[in-house]
């Protein structure tokens, strides 16, 4: 039997399961209906081939995508972004591992609707006397433990549990019903976490869009709307999950936010990020952090550089990147390279700053101040900066923040090949996957540069709660509510 297909599509807070043939389009008759204006009454179908599945658009208005591509047929991976057309919606699918036939599972139907099918043979598959077919690792789990109940020399069991069968039998029953709701929580909660994702890949690609279109012919309400509407949707995922909950440690929850800002789902944080984070904020030395900030407070620079990242629609925290640069000096002057000398606040090297506007001084090339050189303009050379930074947020690192500080830092060029290698989509694009697929290519000084940076975004945000004694150089801590990804 085909594995179910698990698809997140718009404006549902539910992950879909479909094990038949479903077609996803505009009109009513569709088992997938997705409202919006750039998707065709039957846009596409979702089949079912041998044993996977995949896409085939069927002569849509708009088309249909994967990785940026325009494409008629294609197979299903075990993630799959699609998109209904350029602007459109996107669908998130999933080939998870076949389900064990004991499970509750949610499956697709017509309209989208779900159901719960139980096994009625549940009892059968765990204590009956032959091995069931196809048993999943929970079963063989539950048999075994029952076998070894069994294999216990019977006469002696018989005598110690005579006078209290009944009650090893309700502690059993109670066990069983335990572990099964322990088992179910996990799964739960690992399936409203994929859905965040999912939720918030979506509004990263929406972002993306909105940039395009706005850049392109202006801006669109109705995806402002449809962006709302998911903020609201995934805001009400995160507190289902607790993850701003009062269980969770404060330096934990601003992690969490600072990550979200940078572009990332609070959801999806691999195990060990949070620690990694932990380890670099206590790497910071008290007196040199305190030092930049405090240079940083007297110049007015945090709410300057801030208020330009703004307006260039990026997230307040990149301003710990010219801390990462230049300890918040703007006259600061690098080490020669082979591409010039970098200098000022951002340390851009002499071809990036005249590529993005900038007036160099006679004195470029000399490692010397130079005060005709408008890279120490701080107003200059940040929104120099902030260009160069948003071409590529919005093009290769596809919205992550984290990858732009590791391209700023390693050289675009340098790591593009690398990003490139990726697949085209927020999803799937993504500082995790880059460290899981090319780990042993990223260097040592990228890998600290972007925790050095994230580390003092988080500090940044609280000083005192990590034993600072500076105030917030961007202003005071954001508000608890989470659904913006720039600000």
């Amino acid at each position: 039997m085909p594995h179910e297909l698990h698809v997140v599509a718009p404006d549902r807070a539910e992950v879909l399961r479909f094990s038949e043939t479903v077609r996803v389009g505009r009109a009513e008759s569709n088992g997938l209906v997705v409202n919006h204006a750039v998707v065709s009454a039957e846009h596409l179908e979702l089949r079912r081939s041998g044993n996977g599945w995949e896409v085939v658009d069927l002569d849509s208005t708009n088309g249909t995508l994967i990785d940026g591509k325009r494409v008629t047929r294609a197979p299903v991976g075990p993630q799959t972004t699609v998109r209904l057309g350029l602007g459109g919606p996107d669908l998130h699918l999933t080939l998870p591992e076949a389900q064990p036939a004991e499970q509750a599972v949610r499956r697709g139907t017509p309209k989208g609707e779900t159901k719960e099918v139980v096994r009625k043979d549940l009892i059968d598959r765990i204590f009956g006397a032959h091995d069931p077919e196809n048993m999943s690792s929970d079963t063989q789990m539950m048999r075994a433990a029952a076998q070894e109940i069994r294999d216990l020399d019977a006469f002696t069991w018989l005598r110690r549990i005579r006078r209290h069968r009944l009650a090893i039998g309700i502690l059993a029953l109670v066990a069983v019903v335990a572990g099964g709701s322990a088992l179910w929580q996990m799964r739960r909660v690992r399936a409203l976490r994929t859905t965040a994702g999912a939720v918030f890949n979506t509004m990263k690609a929406l972002d993306l869009d909105m940039r395009r279109l706005a850049a392109a012919a202006g801006p669109d309400s109705t995806l402002d709307e449809r962006r709302a509407r998911l903020e609201s949707q995934y805001d009400d995922l995160l507190k289902t999950l607790g993850i701003y909950s009062d269980q969770t440690p404060a330096d934990v929850q601003l992690i969490y936010r600072t990550v979200h800002r940078l572009g990332e789902s609070e959801a999806m944080i691999p195990r060990g990020f949070v620690d990694e984070v932990r380890r670099y904020i206590k790497r910071w030395n008290a007196e040199d952090l305190e030092a930049s900030l405090a240079r940083a407070t007297r110049q007015q620079l945090g709410p300057q550089v801030a208020a330009i990242l703004r307006q260039h629609h990026l997230p307040r925290e990149f301003f710990y990147i010219a801390l990462q640069e230049s300890k918040l000096d703007p006259r600061a002057i690098g080490p020669s390279t082979r591409l010039g000398v970098p200098k000022g606040l951002w340390q851009l090297i002499p071809p990036t700053a005249e590529a993005y506007g900038l007036r160099l001084g006679a004195l470029q090339g000399e490692r010397a101040y130079d005060p005709a050189d408008e890279r120490h303009d701080v107003t200059k050379a940040t929104n120099a900066a902030a260009r160069y930074l948003a071409d590529i947020y919005t093009t290769d690192a596809q919205a992550s923040g984290l990858l732009v500080m590791a391209s700023y830092n390693m050289g675009e060029t340098r790591l593009r090949a690398l990003i490139r290698s990726l697949p085209e989509s927020p999803a799937e694009r993504n500082f995790w996957a880059l460290m899981a697929t090319h780990r042993r290519d990223i260097p040592q000084e990228t890998y600290d540069y972007v925790f050095r940076v994230v580390a003092a975004a988080v500090i940044g945000e609280n000083p005192t709660l990590f034993g600072f004694g500076f105030a917030p150089p961007l202003g005071e801590v954001p508000s608890p509510q989470v659904g913006g990804i720039s600000n």
